[in-house]
């Protein structure tokens, strides 16, 4: 199915060969099995041009998450392998800040401008049949923040995730330019076709990717493109897209503002 939605003509929407990078999977660093290398080697095998890696915050220690000793060795890391490259390939360096209930990150403000790209997805309150819009609504106002990982925190087929007015949590991104995430992880799949229509409607930016934790994962993406496709999502409207200059302006101005500042742009 999801090589049939790819390779079918969709007027308007991504196709495969748009595709340059992938921003979210995990290493070695925290439950990732694979080491950065080894996970560029694996992008670089499928033509990308430039990836994210977004190992788990310290706040989240079930999932390994990482120091920020760890993650400034990892980013001096991530420099040498920069240099190796010599601009053939790009590795940004992120982190998957964890949700906390009240819509506030498990990282300190002041850490945040130390990451090209900031994840932040829910991983706690994911079974409630509680309305959590609020919730989300300060995850997406967070200054800082760059992309809504998984956001309703879904299982495919296994559990719903996060309730929440999804209408209200869209517009509030498109105001403060952060980029709704379709997590391509065939367990998740999470924003699905059908909720990342209303994202779009909403006039969101969007990040497709894989989530994965090893090379041979990095085909994930696949479906995320796929609901990316059958959602009308154009590439201009999605980050993997863009060149990487692109990527680092967008990164440093839009996503910074809170929704009052954007609001009054």
């Amino acid at each position: 199915m999801v090589q049939k939605v790819l390779s079918e003509p969709k007027r308007g929407a991504v196709k495969l060969e748009d595709y340059l990078g992938d921003f979210q999977m995990h290493s070695r660093g925290s439950d990732g099995s694979d080491t950065i290398e080894m996970l560029a080697a694996g992008c670089m095998k499928r033509g990308y041009r430039c990836m994210c890696v977004t190992d788990h915050s310290y706040g989240l220690p079930i999932a390994g998450g990482m120091t920020m000793d760890e993650m400034r060795a990892q980013h001096a890391e991530i420099n040498k392998l920069n240099q190796k490259f010599g601009g053939e390939f790009r590795v940004f360096k992120g982190v998957e800040a964890n949700i906390l209930q009240d819509g506030s990150l498990d990282m300190d403000p002041s850490e945040l401008p130390e990451f090209d790209l900031v994840v932040a997805s829910p991983h706690s309150s994911l079974r409630k049949n509680i309305d959590q819009t609020e919730r989300m609504l300060a995850a997406v106002s967070t200054p800082g923040v760059h992309i809504l990982g998984h956001p309703r925190g879904r299982m495919f087929n296994s559990r719903a995730g996060v309730i929440a007015d999804w209408t209200a949590v869209f517009k509030r991104a498109a105001e403060t330019g952060v980029a709704i995430e379709l997590d391509g992880d065939v367990s998740r799949q999470d924003l699905d076709y059908r909720v990342a229509t209303a994202a779009k409607k909403a006039g969101c930016v969007f990040a497709l990717d894989s989530d994965a934790h090893a090379a041979n994962q990095l085909w994930m993406a696949d479906y995320a493109i796929a609901h990316a496709r059958l959602a009308g999502i154009p590439a201009r409207r999605i980050i993997n897209c863009w060149p990487a200059t692109d990527i680092f302006h967008w990164a440093r101005t839009f996503p910074h503002l809170t929704a009052s500042n954007a609001s009054a742009r």
